[in-house]
């Protein structure tokens, strides 16, 4: 094979190369702003901590109400409901 075909091959893998890089680039970027959650969510699990490997806590934001849940092998049980953040 000539040197000119592996040459321009080698071009272009280069341009394939950052083609690739700046689109994932550009996704991560995407995927870190708000612009794609759904509006009209009315759900939110805000956080979540295992207590052990079966039990969990989780506080759950429901339109403005916010809970605290625990979740157990034996179900789902509602702990506290929770006085918005004061911003």
């Amino acid at each position: 094979m000539p040197l000119a075909f592996w040459g321009a091959y080698a071009v272009r893998l280069a341009i394939l190369a950052l083609v690739l890089c700046t689109l994932y680039v550009i996704a991560r970027r995407l995927r870190d702003t708000k612009l794609f959650v759904r509006q009209g969510r009315r759900v939110d699990v805000l956080e979540s901590t295992m207590l052990s490997q079966q039990a969990a806590l989780h506080l759950v934001r429901v339109d403005t109400r916010y809970f605290l849940i625990a979740s157990a092998a034996a179900g789902v049980t509602r702990i506290a409901e929770l006085e918005p953040p004061k911003n």
